[in-house]
């Protein structure tokens, strides 16, 4: 043994467990359709404005050359995904909620209640 190492065996950690393969999968797949959904959604929404005129393009956002809603479709693409994935968040936390094991083991001790101010003797 040299001057620095320990004799002592190190307490073995508790692992803890692992993520689901199906998780992962569904992340995947998630990670995978969000992009596309958003592009999907973005044309449509397009599409309706372009029939209904809800909003006036500004001149500025139009992109030169043979596709010019580059930029706005570009916009609304990271605004839809960003949107998406806040909702499958949610959803998944709200999942993770219902079906998730409980907080407390049979082993762990109640959560102490703390009402604040001092101590009374």
């Amino acid at each position: 043994m040299g001057k620095y190492q320990s004799y002592m065996r190190q307490p073995e950690r508790k692992k803890e467990a692992p993520i689901h393969p199906v998780w992962r999968g569904i992340g995947f797949i998630l990670m995978i359709m969000i992009p596309i959904m958003s592009y999907a959604g973005t044309l449509v929404l397009l599409d309706a404005n372009g029939q209904q005129g809800w909003i006036s393009i500004p001149p500025n956002l139009l992109a030169p050359g043979p596709e010019p809603l580059l930029y706005v479709k570009i916009i609304v693409t990271v605004f839809l995904m960003i949107l998406l994935f806040g909702i499958f968040s949610l959803l998944t936390f709200i999942i993770y909620r219902i079906f998730a094991p409980p907080r407390y083991g049979p082993f762990d001790a109640p959560p102490v209640r703390y009402r604040g101010g001092r101590y009374k003797r």
